[in-house]
């Protein structure tokens, strides 16, 4: 059946990510092994020890297993002078930064909440359809609950790139040539977020020892060293602008990043012509040779194609169709007779009628009118390809009327011969799955008007930006939940110590039952998202 079909290629899709993901991961642990074997003999020799820590203390720098940093004071005296310099006005921006910020700690909290309560009534919902399947025993009816649980198994694969909260793991839901904009906007949002914690601290006066960065793995970070002292001197006001400044950062980045995505289709309409562009083809996609980058699309067999919309509404056309119920092409009988390298008559449809005789020939099914059954002709793909598309025979009543829709037959089911029509070279014809179009060809909507225009501002800088808001979202989400060695924790001690200040007990007790109910919250929240992703 079509569904289980697809389950099966939507299984084998993600074990094929799953595999990049190993592979790309083996890769990392390697080179982090290098390094730390490398810095452990630099440390270990007495010839080279001394110059190395001296190098490494320079530089502000630490090394270990998996992880290097580099702590620094050199922008201590710009976080002064930026947080100095009109220092009203930053209490008044940082004033409204509690105000973001206790807003979507809200959120935060009412969304964790509501979260496992429907991962639990999803689950319930999908228990009937079980024991229907293992109740009924005839067997049109198992088809039937075999189908049925076969695509809800596809709506929980379409769904799964629809969670809200789910881990972020390069090669599986990141292709591996994101990671630029991967890195490069995680990393702009930990430095943002961290730097609105130094200048709040100078605007109240507290001094900054020194800010460092970060890399873990594949993942930055940064951090900045506040005198933990003057910190705990100041009002609970104070300490709130300052520990609700990182998250309020984090929520201008994401008002940015919403601001320029909604911004830059009308920036493309004045600048750029809409057409379906090859942004990239993968190195293992087989039609790598044939189809050059920013050549544009035209069509994909019968199906015309204008934008990146239309690619992929075409590709999933022809995915949810049988081989033989793919578009064919208007042949007269003295061409299917020309041109066939044998024909078989009242064929099977699970007979290939070319017998793998020649690379260049391909099995074509087709009805006529003095053989009405199935006939196979094994003709060169390329001669057929360029007659007149065609769905059924009477498509081709004004190309002839002798003539008959031939359509491309593949005995597997899954493979395809696949017409592609682009701007910049013949038209090319892939035989293969579906899938390896989808997966290997990247297009986008636009093609830039000036030669002189980068091609950037059409995928890349949005790319970007996509990612610079769902990052930065998700940094001032998690850090606004009362949760250890997050911002939430001083957020609450603050908070808490503003509202009763002289009850110390009271104000303990309440800290310590606001972290565990954040943190279990958090640990369940996110428990829940790898379950979900990965079973």
């Amino acid at each position: 059946m079509p569904s289980i079909i697809d389950h099966d290629h939507s299984k084998m899709r993600f074990n094929a990510s799953s595999m990049i993901f190993v592979r790309f991961l083996l890769q990392i642990l390697v080179i982090w092994c290098i390094i730390y074997l490398i810095n452990h003999l630099l440390l270990r020799y007495h010839e080279t020890k001394r110059p190395y820590i001296r190098l490494l203390r320079s530089l502000g720098c630490h090394i270990s297993i998996f992880s290097i940093g580099f702590y620094t004071t050199s922008f201590n005296r710009v976080f002064y002078r930026i947080g100095t310099s009109n220092s009203r006005l930053w209490k008044i921006w940082f004033t409204m930064g509690i105000l973001i910020a206790f807003a979507t700690a809200m959120i935060a909290c009412l969304t964790l909440l509501i979260l496992p309560i429907k991962y639990i009534y999803e689950i319930q919902r999908r228990i009937p359809s079980d024991r229907e399947f293992t109740m009924n025993t005839n067997n049109d009816v198992r088809s039937f609950t075999e189908e049925k649980s076969s695509k809800q198994n596809n709506a929980i694969e379409n769904e799964r790139d629809k969670l809200l909260i789910q881990p972020i793991i390069p090669g599986v839901n990141v292709p591996l040539e994101q990671m630029p904009h991967f890195f490069l906007a995680l990393l702009l949002c930990t430095i943002f977020h961290e730097f609105g914690h130094a200048v709040a601290a100078s605007a109240e006066q507290i001094r900054v020892n020194g800010c460092g960065y970060f890399l873990f793995l594949l993942y930055p970070g940064a951090y900045v060293d506040l005198h933990q002292e003057q910190l705990q001197m100041i009002s609970a006001v104070r300490q709130l602008r300052i520990y609700c400044a990182g998250v309020f950062h984090n929520m201008i980045l994401v008002a940015i990043a919403v601001i320029f995505l909604l911004l830059n289709p009308m920036f493309l309409r004045y600048f750029y012509t809409e057409a379906a562009t090859v942004y990239r083809v993968a190195k293992d996609s087989p039609i790598r040779n044939l189809l050059p980058v920013h050549s544009m699309i035209q069509s994909v067999d019968a199906c015309t194609v204008n934008t990146s919309n239309d690619w992929y509404r075409c590709l999933r056309s022809i995915n949810e169709r049988y081989p033989h119920q793919s578009s064919g092409y208007c042949l007269t009988q003295t061409e299917i007779q020309l041109h066939s390298s044998h024909i078989e008559l009242n064929q099977s449809i699970h007979y290939d009628c070319c017998q793998n005789l020649s690379q260049k020939n391909y099995c074509f099914l087709y009805h006529s009118k003095q053989y009405p059954d199935n006939n196979g002709g094994c003709m060169e793909a390329r001669i057929v390809t360029k007659h007149p598309s065609c769905l059924i025979n009477s498509d081709c009543q004004s190309y002839n009327g002798d003539s008959s829709c031939v359509h491309p037959f593949s005995q597997d089911n899954v493979t395809r011969l696949i017409r592609i029509t682009h701007s910049s070279g013949p038209t090319i014809l892939f035989v293969g799955s579906i899938h390896e179009i989808y997966r290997t060809i990247s297009i986008q909507s636009y093609k830039p008007n000036y030669i002189y225009f980068p091609t950037m501002l059409i995928h890349d800088i949005p790319l970007f930006f996509q990612y610079l808001g769902a990052f930065s979202f998700a940094l001032a989400f998690f850090n606004a939940v009362p949760c250890y060695a997050l911002d939430g924790q001083y957020i609450l001690s603050s908070f808490v110590e503003y509202l009763s200040p002289s009850l110390f007990k009271r104000r303990r007790a309440s800290i310590l039952l606001g972290l565990i109910f954040g943190t279990c919250l958090l640990i369940i929240n996110v428990s829940l998202a790898f379950a979900r992703y990965f079973l």
